[in-house]
């Protein structure tokens, strides 16, 4: 057995036996340096460091005094852990940090990073997340100081106002090899021209806010070293298109594109100039009516001629169509007549299969038409109405590593049992019908529950009881977002009195609620009840509700809310922020804190 030691020395313990013998103890200070090393690395940082440093002077030597690089993650953290977290261990490890991630939009990433930039030698891996638009700049300024930083994401919560030349200023970093951005309204300035002389050596590059096609044109002048490609909102060219093949992307292998109503003549265009040694190609597109614009996606000799030309290379396909406003009665035929030469031998030679189905909802009718393949799909959608096709059981779903499950429709769970064991991610959508003699257990058919990490509740009409009911086999969820709480049978005294209640209360890992709709206190209150280790908590509101609900969640002592150090109200209504500081101050409620609004979203951390 383990036993945790004293400030000083271990514990020790005896065990008679008959014989008048003792038993050989283990201790916990026994375990090699190395093992605690491993442990320290299966932990989130700051995490490692609350439950290890202060148990004795070994421990505190182990984070102060080791060789090893040093990771920083700091989200869902209260300002006196970070201001003491800082102290202790960012500043005298500076040396030593290897990656940095920061994810918590009231922060100000400059006051952290800059005092210490000169110092981050090692680092390797900077991660900005959720982090206001104005730091941008600031801090792309000053990543040339860091020596041997190879990756880089930076993700913004609001608009970009300043744009100067961010795209320049990061391929001038030398090197850099991964680079993520997502910055909204953030454009190529029309001051950057298509690179002769000087080129980054990126050579994994995702960009997920919106470029168009002749932007993106520019950008890769300057990567001739790219290997892997990914856009998240790529939309028609806004100024010019250049149609000569001026830039060699001879090593780009893998081609990721969500395509924002780009038309396929574009589209094609860009693939035969510069994306012909594409390995891996993964296309997705949305688009409105069923015309000859729009359904040249689902041209299957189009598509053919164009991989036979021209992308020889090709080995993995993956296509994901979704066309909105369909006429049901007249389109039909016609949009089954064209994707049905998908099943020609070209496409069975090559292993490339599909699914399709009709989606009606109250508002659209939509067409869906999508790869079947084992080898790309991450996510799967378990709808109501799949289309009849020969082709697409040529491929097992087992041995799909499918990591998301959206559930749309209870009558596809009983064909789909045993069919997701990757899955990590479960949604249960929009629309969405739970029926009411549905046993929640019954999932565990389809995919091993334990493994779920991030539960979505997209649908109004999922009750509290029966999210209560599937968070028993949901034990290492951390991350929930639900609609709202509807509790169709029983009081919330009631619930919360129930023995699964209870049971879910102790066991649950949950850290981060989001709900979408309006909330009341009674329901707050059920809430942290049954997720007492929460540290994040994203909510919408009624103005009259906020002073009750304000005071509840940061009066002290509150056994259930001791974690929480982040609420944000999704709908910042005018005054909310006016009433929320008057609030704190007259009550004397915190006494350091920010308090932000952002995107119209209203931020407290304290």
């Amino acid at each position: 057995m383990f036993l945790i030691g004293s400030d000083h020395l271990p514990l020790e313990t005896t065990n008679e036996t008959n014989s008048s013998s003792k038993e050989p103890i283990t201790t916990f200070e026994d375990l090699s340096n190395e093992l605690f090393y491993e442990i320290f690395d299966c932990l989130i940082d700051y995490h490692a460091f609350e439950a290890f440093y202060h148990l004795n002077n070994r421990f505190q030597n182990l984070f102060l005094h080791s060789n090893l690089p040093t990771k920083i993650n700091i989200s869902e953290i209260s300002i006196s852990k970070l201001e003491y977290y800082s102290t202790h261990i960012i500043e005298p490890c500076t040396h030593r940090i290897k990656s940095f991630r920061l994810s918590n939009p009231c922060i100000d990433p400059c006051l952290l990073l800059f005092p210490i930039t000169k110092y981050l030698t090692q680092l390797t891996t900077l991660i900005l997340n959720k982090i206001e638009a104005n730091h941008i700049e600031p801090i792309v300024n000053r990543l040339s100081y860091l020596p041997v930083l190879s990756s880089l994401t930076i993700i913004s919560i609001n608009k970009l106002v300043d744009k100067n030349n961010i795209y320049y200023k990061l391929f001038r970093l030398s090197k850099l090899k991964y680079c993520q951005i997502s910055i909204e309204s953030l454009q190529c300035s029309e001051s950057l021209l298509e690179a002769t002389d000087e080129f980054s050596s990126i050579e994994y590059l995702v960009i997920n806010n919106e470029i168009s096609i002749d932007q993106l044109v520019i950008i890769l002048s300057y990567v001739p070293q790219l290997r892997r490609l990914s856009i998240g909102d790529l939309i028609k060219s806004k100024y010019y298109r250049i149609d000569k093949d001026t830039i060699n992307l001879n090593y780009l292998t893998n081609v990721c594109l969500k395509l924002n109503r780009v038309f396929f003549d574009e589209f094609e265009v860009l693939m035969i100039n510069y994306f012909r040694q594409a390995q891996v190609l993964s296309i997705e597109t949305q688009l409105y009516g069923f015309g000859p614009d729009v359904n040249e996606y689902i041209n299957a000799d189009r598509w053919e001629r164009l991989i036979s030309n021209h992308l020889l290379n090709l080995r993995t396909f993956d296509l994901k169509y979704s066309s909105r406003g369909l006429d049901p009665y007249n389109k039909h035929t016609e949009f089954e007549t064209l994707i049905d030469k998908f099943n020609s031998k070209f496409w069975i030679e090559h292993q490339w299969f599909f699914n399709w189905h009709y989606h009606k909802s109250s508002f659209y009718d939509a067409t869906m038409f999508y790869s079947r393949n084992p080898y790309r799909r991450k996510d799967n959608i378990l709808y109501d109405q799949l289309g009849e096709n020969l082709w697409s059981n040529c491929w097992g779903i087992n041995e799909d590593p499918i990591d998301h499950i959206c559930i749309h429709s209870t009558d596809m769970i009983e064909q789909s049992k045993d069919k997701f064991p990757n899955a990590t991610k479960l949604t249960f959508c929009e629309y969405f019908e739970l029926p009411r003699d549905f046993i929640v257990g019954d999932l565990n058919d389809i995919f091993p529950l334990k493994k779920i990490t991030k539960l979505s509740i997209q649908c109004s009409r999922f009750s509290f009881e029966k999210l209560i009911e599937l968070l028993q086999f949901t034990s290492n969820v951390h991350t929930l977002e639900f609609d709202s709480i509807i509790c169709h049978r029983n009081h919330f005294n009631l619930i919360q009195q129930n023995s699964i209640t209870q049971l879910v209360s102790k066991t649950n890992m949950i850290t981060k609620v989001t709900i979408k709709k309006n909330i009341t206190l009674e329901k707050i209150q059920l809430l942290t009840g049954v997720f007492p280790r929460m540290e994040n908590l994203t909510i919408n509101l009624l103005r009259q509700d906020l002073e009750p609900i304000a005071q509840f969640l940061l009066s002290k002592p509150n056994n259930n809310t001791r974690f929480l150090s982040s609420l944000c109200i999704s709908k910042q209504l005018n005054d909310l922020m006016i009433i929320m500081k008057n609030l704190i101050e007259s009550k004397k409620l915190l006494h350091d804190y920010i308090l932000k609004v952002i995107n119209r979203k209203l931020y407290l951390w304290w």
